[in-house]
């Protein structure tokens, strides 16, 4: 609805707090919206607290909260996502209209018209690095997606293990051995009578390596363990989360954490098992370009993903190219970098996530301070 109503506003208010409203002319808005659309531009993270959540986010990132912990930062998912306008007196504008205004200057033309104007990809953080685990959980199937919550596409994520610790664990693919039918007799007797069991029977457990790629299809059971800080580079889809177990755990409400079985074990692949699951999931990078002091690594995300990851390794600067493509790019090594384009410049600073709009085109990175560097960049195939 806000999309359609982007390109006749005469002026947008923002009541982001509501005792103190600000606005900007529709025209003034639509301008700017359309300078912003052909550069590279950062939206404003979120930030929560949430009952597995670590101290990552707070201590190495600065993340000021007074919370116990921070869980999550939303990075980049584009239904929550907003845009600060201006410099003294803000206007925080929601991702979706800029989206409604200048989709295919974003997107690039192809990916526009096969996303149906959705932003397809989204980057968020899971700091569990001093928390604890996330729950046991798979996301829904395509058609399942489809048929049962009107959703387009569904959520396929990747884990990428920015930091670890000791210990540290990926849960992902069920062990070749594993029973289905006792993991969920398992799972309904801790659901009905508060019986715990240990998931470790079902499911694989894999190192958290860090700067390796864990990939996540639709309908695998995974979770990310306790003692890492995971970037979750995602289809946008995030509120369809089906739970087989959350180790009896109570939410910051204090209530037990609702799981779905029927949901979660509907969507289960079960021919995810086996020594199949680090084969396909957990693949070793292959080299895609290199030149003198940088090399672009594709960390081979499966073919059912609809996007690719890749890692930009440089020890001073790497130039890319947007193709006609959107780009999305984090900094998981190093200090600072500046992206340049035709356009001008933006810095980077470790842990910030980008986009680079298809309609940029040629970019370059360059290390600013700090030791050298490594940029996951993201984008539909």
């Amino acid at each position: 609805h806000a999309r359609s109503l982007a390109s006749g506003l005469d002026k947008y208010v923002d009541l982001e707090e509501p005792g103190r409203p600000r606005s900007v002319a529709g025209a003034a808005l639509r301008a700017t919206l359309s300078d912003v659309a052909g550069r590279p531009f950062r939206t404003r993270p979120a930030f929560l607290p949430g009952p597995w959540g670590g101290q990552w986010l707070r201590g190495e990132l600065g993340i000021a909260t007074e919370a116990d912990n921070l869980a999550w930062s939303y990075e980049l998912i584009a239904p929550e996502a907003g845009l600060l306008l201006g410099s003294d007196e803000t206007v925080e504008v929601g991702f979706e209209l800029l989206l409604g205004l200048e989709v295919e200057t974003i997107l690039g033309t192809t990916v526009a018209e096969q996303f149906e104007g959705s932003f397809p990809i989204r980057f968020d953080y899971l700091d569990t690095l001093g928390g604890g685990h996330l729950s046991i959980q798979c996301h829904p199937t395509p058609a399942y997606a489809s048929e049962v919550f009107g959703l387009p596409y569904t959520q396929h994520e990747t884990y990428y293990v920015v930091e670890t610790s000791p210990g540290a664990t990926i849960y992902l693919g069920l062990r070749e051995d594993a029973d289905v039918a006792d993991l969920r007799t398992e799972a309904e007797h801790a659901a009905g009578d508060g019986i715990a069991f240990e998931p470790e029977t079902y499911v694989q457990v894999h190192p958290a390596e860090q700067h390796q790629l864990y990939s996540v299809p639709a309908g695998t059971v995974h979770a990310s363990g306790a003692g890492s800080a995971v970037l979750e580079i995602s289809a946008t889809p995030y509120l369809y989360t089906l739970r087989f177990y959350d180790w009896l755990r109570r939410g910051l409400d204090g209530q037990l954490r609702a799981v779905h079985l029927e949901h979660a074990f509907a969507n289960l692949d079960q021919a995810r098992r086996g020594a199949a699951v680090a084969a396909e999931l957990i693949r070793e990078p292959v080299e895609v370009r290199a030149g003198d002091g940088w090399t672009e690594l594709d960390l081979r995300t499966p073919d059912e993903l609809f996007y690719a990851v890749h890692r930009l390794d440089f020890d001073d600067d790497v130039r890319d190219d947007t193709a006609g493509r959107c780009h999305v790019l984090c900094l998981v090594a190093g200090s600072e970098v500046e992206l340049d384009t035709e356009r001008g410049a933006h810095p980077l600073s470790y842990g910030e996530t980008i986009v680079v709009p298809a309609s940029v085109g040629p970019y370059r990175l360059r290390r600013v301070r700090g030791e050298p560097c490594k940029a996951i960049k993201a984008f539909v195939r």
